[in-house]
């Protein structure tokens, strides 16, 4: 019998547009794997992280907008690669590589929906 474990979180994030948010994670930012389900549903994926999207453009414009963004955190493995290919990719960079009290190295970016980034990598203890 399988032990009973928690092992992953995948919200389904709403998305101004579906269509242009699957181009831009492709296109842009190197993920690959891209599935749609209908018009208004799909994902995309890199490595082992798997994003999902829902296209409801009020949502993706309340959650987003000149008063907050919502901030979403990934995980990565070699946070100086990541940092030095998303430059190279010209991806504008919100906030630049470093490393805080709190045992993480991270930088952070905004995506097409206004999703205030944060990429991740825990620091040596």
């Amino acid at each position: 019998m399988k032990a009973k474990k928690f092992i992953r979180s995948a919200p389904q994030l709403p998305v101004k547009n579906l269509k242009e948010t699957l181009e831009f994670y492709r296109d842009v930012l190197g993920f690959y794997d891209v599935w749609v389900f209908g018009d208004k549903d799909g994902g995309i994926r890199r490595d082992e992280m798997r994003l999902l999207f829902a296209e409801d453009e009020n949502f993706a414009n309340a959650i987003n907008n000149d008063k907050h963004r919502l901030p979403l955190m990934w995980f990565v493995e070699n946070i100086d690669e990541t940092y030095n290919e998303f430059k190279e990719r010209k991806i504008e960079i919100a906030d630049t590589l470093k490393t805080h009290q709190y045992g993480l190295r991270e930088f952070a970016f905004i995506d097409i929906n206004g999703y205030y980034i944060r990429v991740a990598e825990q620091t040596e203890k």
